[in-house]
Parts: C-alpha cells; sequence; structure tokens
C-alpha cells in the first residue's frame, strides 16, 4: 500500500489534519473568517495608512503646482481661479494638520486606532484626499485651457 516510509507519514499526517479539522465547529470557523476580514478591512482604514496617502497626494499637487508657476501657467490664469486655488490650498493644508494631530492623539495602540476608525477619523482623512485629488483635477484643467489658448494663436 505504502512503498516508502515518507509516504506513511504523510498519510497519517494528512488523516490527523482532518480529525483536527472535522472536531472544530463550523460556526468557530465563520466566526474566525468574519474577524479575519474585521481586521483586514481595519487595516485598510488605519488613519495612519491613510494619512501617508494623504500625504503622498499633497506633495504631487504641490510638484504640479510648483510646475505651472515654473512654467508661467499660473501667471497666465485668472485671477478668481488663482484666488480660489490659494484660499482651497490653504483650506486642505489646515485640514491636514487637523487630521495629522488627531491621527497623532490615536498613536496609542490599535484599540485607539479602532476607536478612532469608529468616531470617523479615516472618513474624514478620505473626504481630505477626494479634495485634495480634486484640487489637482482643476489645476490640470486650468493648465489645458491655458495651453490651448496659448496654442491655438499658432493656428
Amino acid at each position: 500500500m505504502f512503498s516508502t516510509l515518507q509516504e506513511y507519514h504523510q498519510a497519517i499526517i494528512s488523516a490527523a489534519w482532518m480529525i483536527i479539522l472535522s472536531l472544530i465547529p463550523q460556526d468557530l470557523v465563520r466566526a474566525g473568517a468574519i474577524l479575519f476580514g474585521f481586521l483586514i478591512c481595519v487595516h485598510a482604514m488605519r488613519p495612519r495608512t491613510l494619512m501617508k496617502t494623504l500625504q503622498l497626494r499633497l506633495s504631487s499637487l504641490e510638484e504640479k503646482l510648483q510646475d505651472a508657476v515654473d512654467s508661467g501657467i499660473m501667471r497666465q490664469s485668472d485671477t478668481i481661479f488663482t484666488n480660489q486655488f490659494t484660499r482651497d490650498i490653504g483650506r486642505i493644508r489646515y485640514t491636514i494638520f487637523e487630521l495629522y494631530e488627531r491621527m497623532l492623539m490615536t498613536s496609542g495602540g490599535i484599540f485607539q486606532e479602532v476607536k478612532a476608525v469608529w468616531e470617523g477619523l479615516s472618513l474624514k482623512i478620505n473626504q481630505c484626499i477626494r479634495d485634495v485629488d480634486d484640487l489637482e483635477r482643476d489645476l490640470e484643467i486650468n493648465r489645458a485651457k491655458i495651453l490651448k489658448n496659448r496654442y491655438h494663436l499658432w493656428k
């Protein structure tokens, strides 16, 4: 039946695992799966993780803004857009400092982070990420309009 001693040991180990797994109640397996899924969701929604994403997005926006200033795009923009953009980026920076401060207060452990997620800190960070993305999109639209007008004169 078994050609080697190793196959015999493998069969014993497989049979032992089958017995052990058959003894575990299915509800316990389901509860473990739910807990594991919850932990994955909490990790994805951790304020610290989201804050890193927010800071990366803000850095990207600031690089594009600097590029727009260096290339003269912002100088050619209308004053309404420039003033609104300045107000929006100032508001976002202030919000980021507030969120960063709240995130630092939750750095005591996983339970404090779960509490912060429950209280909506992650949702506010996600909203700020969307605001940064919207502002970046507005900057790109303005850049495209100005470049189109610049090259339209060449026609």
